[in-house]
């Protein structure tokens, strides 16, 4: 069944490489603390599993809101009764293996805005959530190395140890 899954997956992104609805991200892009781009629009996306979401709230605890930074963190719904970050919050619905993002995220004109940053917390790759992220602009794009994270992400992180990788995301949004 995982093969076949594989091989789904493969497909899907072979037609939509073919079609030109992805690509794989060939920009350079410069991080450093002097950079001249300023960071005003933050999406997270908060893991599906429980158990990595709870590392990432963790992590993400002590991260406060400043006036010139708007936050919009997309997290399951199970889990919106644990979440106490301020920002714009948008829930998503887990239905036989396919990700349904909350209307209002469409309502809104999330999905049209312009972010500076998109970070995917997810350790594991979910074709629906990648692909929403790919048709979002930004101009970081941070998630974890994969099979498929060239396609996706600009920036990309290990996962060996996930607290970690979450505490260099932490570092990258508050050096100022």
């Amino acid at each position: 069944m995982i093969k076949f899954k594989t091989i789904q997956t493969k497909i899907k992104l072979l037609y939509l490489k073919f079609t030109g609805k992805i690509k794989k991200s060939n920009s350079t892009i410069e991080i450093h603390q002097s950079n001249n781009k300023s960071i005003d629009n933050i999406l997270i996306f908060f893991p599906i599993k429980e158990e990595s979401f709870r590392v990432a709230l963790y992590t993400f605890r002590k991260l406060k809101k400043k006036k010139n930074i708007n936050y919009y963190y997309v997290i399951n719904n199970i889990y919106k009764h644990h979440f106490n970050l301020t920002g714009h919050v948008f829930n998503f619905y887990k239905t036989n293996k396919k990700i349904k993002i909350d209307e209002t995220f469409y309502e809104d004109r999330i999905i049209n805005k312009s972010f500076d940053m998109v970070i995917d917390l997810n350790n594991e790759f979910n074709f629906d959530l990648c692909l929403l992220i790919n048709n979002i602009k930004s101009y970081y794009k941070v998630g974890f190395k994969g099979n498929y994270s060239d396609y996706f992400y600009n920036i990309q992180l290990e996962t060996d140890v996930l607290e970690d990788s979450y505490n260099k995301i932490y570092s990258m949004l508050t050096w100022n």
